[in-house]
């Protein structure tokens, strides 16, 4: 499956096509990806560490993803929006 297919399987709000819809950095695609690629929610230190990123990086990313629906955040982790 290639990145585009797998980010608009698991973040559908970033791949609408409409002018209102979430346009992602490379970047945060990647964490979109890595979040709903794992089988079970994600610590934010672990998709830091995966990723390379910086923690302000990640951080920021991370808020931004959630405030718009693209993954939620549950127990201090972050998972694919439930279907």
């Amino acid at each position: 499956m290639c990145c585009l297919d797998m980010l608009a399987t698991c973040c559908p709000v970033a791949m609408c096509g409409e002018p209102d819809c979430l346009q992602l950095t490379e970047r945060e695609a990647q964490v979109c990806i890595a979040v709903c690629t794992s089988t079970e929610p994600v610590a934010f230190s672990t998709l830091k560490r995966s990723l390379g990123y910086h923690q302000e990086v990640v951080s920021r990313i991370l808020r931004r993803l959630v405030n718009h629906g693209a993954i939620e955040k549950v127990r201090g982790r972050y998972r694919r929006v439930s279907q």
